[in-house]
């Protein structure tokens, strides 16, 4: 009986960095306690966990389509599956089921707008700064001019004297 190893090569990239970023955000919890869950019938991923696959997926090919979408996160599912600890199906990152979740973002103003505040609240950090000292930045710049014999030429075609 012979006991065959399979070995499967996967690149991994900047897949778990983009995947653990937006995981510390929170994008799941704030997409699926603002906006209206999926269908009933449908199975498979929240709009939270597929908007972190489609922000990934942006992310890394430097592209906002929904089609290509679908093979990337096949291509990619065990790295997506480990990174995220989700069981990422087959159909789950479909173009249509991406353009649903789109769909629901964009009819949901105020859930925006809320998911908008609950991210800046969690993300964006304000210190006080000590306001008694004020120090002024004198960096110093560079100044680029005409030489006297192109300023000479501008003169003559406006009809300055020099």
């Amino acid at each position: 009986m012979s006991d065959a190893v399979q070995i499967s090569s996967e690149r991994v990239d900047d897949i778990p960095l983009i995947v653990e970023w937006l995981k510390q955000m929170q994008i799941v919890e704030w997409m699926d306690q603002e906006l209206k869950q999926p269908h009933g019938n449908r199975k498979g991923l929240s709009y939270g966990q597929l908007s972190v696959l489609l922000l990934t997926y942006i992310m890394t090919q430097a592209d906002h389509r929904l089609c290509g979408a679908e093979s990337w996160v096949t291509s990619h599912r065990q790295i997506l599956e480990l990174a995220t600890g989700w069981g990422i199906g087959e159909k789950d990152a479909t173009d249509d089921r991406l353009a649903r979740m789109v769909e629901e973002v964009g009819q949901a103003e105020e859930a925006c707008r809320q998911i908008e505040v609950n991210l800046g609240q969690h993300v964006i950090r304000a210190y006080e700064l000590p306001t008694e000292v004020a120090r002024a930045d004198t960096t110093s710049f560079s100044v680029h001019h005409r030489s006297d014999e192109s300023a000479e030429r501008v003169c003559s075609v406006l009809g300055t004297p020099r």
